[in-house]
């Protein structure tokens, strides 16, 4: 890999310029160069969906909650909220208004 050389076990030199390491430390937020490159390669596979939500955060060395935070902050969404739970919720919620109010109509006789 050009520009990248094993060190050790898990260790890697990668030489990056100067304007994409501030770029990196603006995506990752984080309080290293590493910690920002980790919070930006989890973004990345999570983005991808090559990862899970719990998975990102341990990349990112942060909790769920954090990673959220940062997902939230960078303007990410970290769920899926597809057409499809839209329908469902709202055919429950009028589920739920029927069977009120004819439980108000029961005990209105």
């Amino acid at each position: 890999m050009d520009g990248v050389k094993k060190m050790a076990m898990g260790e890697y030199k990668l030489d990056l310029p100067d304007d994409v390491i501030q770029l990196i430390n603006e995506l990752g937020k984080g309080t290293t160069v590493v910690d920002s490159i980790k919070t930006s390669i989890a973004i990345s596979l999570f983005v991808a969906k090559s990862v899970s939500l719990a998975r990102a955060a341990e990349i990112a060395n942060l909790s769920i909650n954090d990673f959220i935070y940062v997902l939230q902050i960078k303007k990410i969404p970290w769920s899926e909220y597809t057409e499809e739970s839209l329908n469902n919720d709202t055919e429950t919620i009028a589920d739920l208004l029927r069977e009120k109010k004819n439980d108000y109509d029961k005990n209105s006789l």
